[in-house]
């Protein structure tokens, strides 16, 4: 009622009083009677934050179902809900309004990025005013995950067929609900928020009750997954050979569902397997297998291998491995069968150092967080998982020298041949077996390492409690396989990574026409990479690295740079480290004639070259090796530092092309329009990269030049410093 005469009285001026009633006053001094009326300023709040809440879910609705596309109205109602949640009856109407959270994390899912991470400081603080146990806490943690999931690329490996796909939730899932704005991306940086977002929830930045539903939501979706994809791999009623490629090709099936983007989505948040105790599934599964031991194999008599299947014609409970062996008979391989064991629907979650990892039945997720990328590998072990015991059979131990399976992939060995080298007989298995080291361990299994080495690495399969990494956790380099599906080694630093994976990065080098050196650092702990294989391939490396360094600080010193506060202060980043200074700031290139590395100008003005991917590095020569304007050689330095000026501006050029020109990085993305300019119609001194007339009379390169457009050395780079400077 009290809006209702605020809205007569406004009413009453727009349309000259005609409305109003004479005992009413003015606008003026009605507005002020009744804002500076506490009893008529309660109602007067939760009708405006009524009113405002309804209007986020109205246009966040039309929004989503493309009725606007405009969202300035939506950011201008995000920042009044904010400024309005200070005061306390804003703080009472927002938290009766339950629905709102989930109205808004809604808009992760299709919005423009500037308004997500609007959205994403907005439910921060609101968060902290509700309380997860008043609204419907799954579906806004599901907006959550499915806005991180659309960030997500996995590798999906199929061990039968052995093929490798690149896959995104937006074309790999087909029954995404429609509200999830499958059209619409999201960047990397946003999903990496929205996962620094949830995990100040899950270590109780906001509070201990949001910490727990938040984990148990987590916890919920990855169980709905692995009942799920159990009951669907093992709906076959025959699980012996001939239906292992459709029970592989039903676990393939649930890899195209929405729950599963949704679990992937989880283990990028999930920092303890203890998480998993939080979901009701888990609990009531640990009680009953408290209650009801799970069955045990029938054909074993150690008494603790447990069985995995249920024959029903021979009505016997069999393990993995006795019930493939005793099914071969051509009269039993039609026999029906079921997955048994409560383990069976329980998933394992292991957090390893660079790695979170899910195993479930013949699934393995393996995830980097850092990355969101990860790789999924179906197998055609139904019912299985990794075994650490020893090799053996169904009627006992085998011998050191014999296993079971395919030390790579993992399929099984069948012939006496392949069982003695634990090699399979696939082409990539053979191949990767000419590096691995061929010894046993004690324990049983194959070392893991490569061949030769004077040390053979821990055993990967055997639980170890000093290592961090295992043969089930994900090479961060290739993120396509497994670290045990190829030969590894163990850097100075004590991380695995394939052998082949850490030769490829040394022999790529750097992306682009820049020398960088962060090729050569550990993907996870960012330490130089060092192993005694890598010895030949590291030296030339290690030289070019030494030479930078001295170029970078020599010039840095002839800068008078050597004192800046990016080095003496104990705030910057490169505190009392002038190379690493130095290299930052200035940009080396590799001459594609001599060999050697030369200044290609200051990494402020040479930003195309760093990014540029597209490139002809037959391009790239020094002063040097192209001198076509009769350059004086130094008496002092020789040809080491001689440089140009880029013909189009007055900046130091990185490319010679055409065999008569010189660019800088920016001109040279843009040759196709100079080239063709008349020298009059150039811009004269100072111009900028893309040949963009600059303001002011001083050169940036500090030293008198011909006109824009014409050939001109710069001699020695480092002496014309010490005259400049």
């Amino acid at each position: 009622m009290d809006a209702f005469i605020l809205f007569q009285a406004i009413a009453a001026q727009a349309f000259s009083d005609e409305l109003a009633e004479e005992q009413n006053g003015t606008l003026r001094q009605q507005v002020i009677d009744m804002l500076f009326n506490r009893v008529q300023l309660q109602p007067l709040q939760s009708y405006v934050c009524f009113q405002m809440v309804s209007a986020v879910e109205r246009e966040i609705i039309s929004l989503r179902d493309r009725v606007k596309r405009n969202y300035s109205y939506v950011c201008g109602l995000m920042v009044m809900l904010v400024k309005i949640c200070e005061s306390r009856k804003g703080l009472e109407v927002f938290s009766l309004r339950n629905g709102l959270l989930i109205i808004l994390s809604e808009l992760l899912l299709f919005a423009p990025q500037i308004v997500q991470l609007q959205t994403i400081e907005t439910m921060s603080t609101l968060l902290q005013h509700f309380k997860p146990n008043t609204f419907d806490c799954s579906q806004f943690i599901h907006n959550i995950l499915a806005a991180i999931a659309k960030a997500i690329v996995l590798q999906i490996k199929d061990k039968i067929t052995r093929k490798i796909s690149s896959q995104k939730m937006e074309s790999h899932a087909s029954d995404v609900p429609q509200y999830w704005r499958i059209d619409r991306s999201i960047s990397i940086e946003t999903a990496h928020l929205l996962v620094k977002f949830v995990e100040d929830i899950t270590t109780s930045k906001f509070s201990e009750h949001w910490a727990v539903a938040v984990k148990t939501e987590l916890a919920n979706t990855i169980m709905q997954l692995a009942q799920f994809v159990t009951l669907n791999s093992s709906s076959s009623s025959n699980l012996i050979e001939p239906s292992v490629a459709d029970a592989v090709s039903r676990t393939a099936q649930s890899l195209k569902t929405s729950q599963f983007w949704l679990s992937v989505a989880s283990l990028s948040l999930i920092n303890d397997p203890k998480w998993l105790e939080f979901a009701p599934v888990w609990r009531t599964l640990k009680a009953r297998r408290s209650q009801e031991p799970d069955p045990l194999c029938e054909n074993h008599d150690d008494g603790q291998t447990l069985a995995h299947f249920r024959c029903e014609v021979c009505l016997t409970n069999l393990c993995r491995e006795c019930f493939t062996i005793l099914h071969l008979n051509k009269t039993k391989k039609s026999h029906n069968a079921r997955l048994i064991g409560s383990s069976t629907f329980c998933p394992k979650v292991d957090v390893h150092e660079g790695c979170t990892r899910l195993k479930l039945n013949n699934l393995l997720v393996l995830f980097n967080t850092s990355k969101l990328s990860g790789m999924v590998e179906i197998s055609a072990d139904i019912g299985g998982g990794t075994n650490n015991a020893p090799p053996t059979s169904s009627f006992g131990p085998l011998s050191p020298f014999q296993t079971a399976k395919c030390r790579f992939c993992l399929t099984p060995l069948k012939t006496e041949s392949e069982s003695l080298i634990g090699v399979c007989g696939h082409e990539d298995c053979l191949t990767l077996a000419s590096d691995a080291c061929g010894k046993i361990l004690p324990c049983g299994h194959f070392c893991g390492g490569i061949k030769d080495e004077e040390t053979c690495l821990p055993c990967f399969i055997c639980e170890n409690q000093d290592s961090k990494q295992d043969a089930d956790d994900l090479c961060v380099i290739c993120f396509t396989d497994r670290l045990g599906g190829a030969p590894c080694i163990k850097l100075t630093c004590g991380h695995l990574f394939h052998f082949k994976c850490v030769k490829q990065v040394l022999e790529k080098r750097w992306p682009g026409p820049r020398i960088l050196f962060r090729f050569m650092h550990c993907p996870l702990c960012n330490a130089q990479i060092s192993h005694p294989a890598l010895t030949a391939l590291l030296k030339p490396l290690e030289s070019l690295l030494q030479d930078v360094s001295e170029k970078a600080k020599l010039r840095l010193e002839y800068d008078g740079l050597l004192n800046s506060p990016a080095i003496t202060s104990e705030t910057s980043e490169f505190y009392q480290n002038p190379v690493t200074f130095a290299m930052e700031r200035y940009v080396y290139v590799l001459c594609s004639k001599c060999g050697k590395a030369y200044f290609g100008g200051e990494a402020s003005c040479q930003e195309a070259l760093e990014s540029s991917t597209n490139f002809n590095p037959e391009e790239l020569l020094c002063g040097g090796c192209s001198d076509i304007a009769g350059a004086e050689i130094c008496g002092r330095h020789g040809v080491e530092y001689l440089e140009y000026k880029c013909r189009f501006c007055c900046s130091v050029a990185v490319y010679f092309c055409f065999a008569s020109t010189h660019f800088c990085a920016g001109c040279h993305a843009d040759f196709q329009r100079l080239m063709p300019m008349p020298k009059a119609s150039l811009p004269q001194c100072p111009v900028g990269p893309r040949c963009s007339q600059l303001e002011g009379e001083e050169c940036p390169l500090k030293v008198k030049h011909p006109p824009t457009g014409e050939e001109f050395s710069l001699g020695c780079g480092i002496c014309r410093n010490i005259r400049t400077f």
